[in-house]
Parts: structure tokens; C-alpha cells; sequence
């Protein structure tokens, strides 16, 4: 059963390769990058929703509790379709959708450190960073401002990495 579930490692690295490369492009040019970054970050977010509903029905398969995948699939399938329906009006409520999003996110992971065995330190450390960076972002929008763009490129190119080195320990 433990084959069946590393068998699908390549889909949590590409998620990973998915959200550090928008890391680099928030980073690259935050300048005006928010209205910009609505669509990259609304491709993002219905990509990754893609891949990890079908990494949930592989889980299903392999007999594996599947349903928080599942719903953190539809969750980011729903923020990428919200996010490119209007760019305009995104911009301007982006920072409590990407807040909210990264809380989740974060909150996620340091559920399933405990849900699981493996990386259980880094599931925690990497969850906690995302869920302090999301509030930052969702509770000060002001305070973010021009550097919105460069705190959610930290925030993505944390939870990349953290994909990118789970998905080794999955292979």
C-alpha cells in the first residue's frame, strides 16, 4: 500500500516547481506585479487544484484518507477560478484571499504532520511560517502595500520548496 502511495511523488514535486516558479516571477518584478499576478496566481491556483484532486483519487485507490485532499483540491481550484474571474477586483481583495489561502494551507500542514510519520518537523516549522506570513498578508493589507507581492513570492517559494523536499522523501 506504501508503493501505491510514493507512486504519485512527481505530482507533489511538480506542484512544488509550480509554486516556486510564481515565487520568481512575484519576486523578479513586484512592481506592478498585482493585477499581473492575479492571473499568474489564478493559473497557478487551478493547476495545482487539478493535480491535487487527482493525487486524491490515487489515495482513494491506495486506501488512504483522501477527503482532505480532496477538499484542499477544490479549494484551490475555486480561489484560481475567483482570483482570474476579475484581475481589477482581485487586486484589491487579493490580500485576504491569498491570506486566507496560505492560513489554510498552513494549517494543513501542521495537521498532517501529526496525521503522518514522516518529515513531521519540517511539515510543522513550514506550516506555522506559512500561517504567520498568510496573517501578516491578510490582516495588514496597508501595511503590506507595494511589498504585498513580495511577501506572498516568500510564501510560495516557502511552500515550494517544502513540496519540492517532500516530494523526494515521498520517492
Amino acid at each position: 500500500m506504501e508503493k501505491k502511495i510514493t507512486a504519485d511523488w512527481y505530482m507533489v514535486l511538480i506542484k512544488g516547481i509550480i509554486m516556486i516558479a510564481l515565487a520568481v516571477l512575484l519576486l523578479s518584478s513586484p512592481v506592478g506585479a498585482v493585477v499581473a499576478f492575479s492571473l499568474y496566481i489564478g493559473i497557478g491556483f487551478l493547476l495545482t487544484g487539478i493535480l491535487v484532486i487527482y493525487r486524491s483519487f490515487l489515495l482513494k485507490k491506495a486506501g488512504v484518507n483522501w477527503s482532505w485532499t480532496m477538499f484542499e483540491g477544490f479549494l484551490d481550484l475555486f480561489l484560481g477560478y475567483m482570483i482570474m474571474a476579475n484581475p481589477l477586483v482581485t487586486a484589491k481583495v487579493l490580500p485576504f484571499v491569498i491570506g486566507f489561502w496560505a492560513v489554510f494551507y498552513g494549517i494543513f500542514l501542521v495537521i498532517n504532520a501529526f496525521s503522518g510519520k514522516s518529515d513531521r518537523l519540517m511539515k510543522i516549522v513550514a506550516g506555522i511560517l506559512i500561517i504567520i506570513i498568510g496573517n501578516l498578508i491578510m490582516h495588514n493589507p496597508l501595511f503590506i502595500g507595494m511589498t504585498f507581492a513580495i511577501w506572498v513570492g516568500i510564501m510560495l517559494l516557502i511552500a515550494g520548496i517544502y513540496n519540492v523536499i517532500a516530494s523526494f522523501s515521498l520517492k
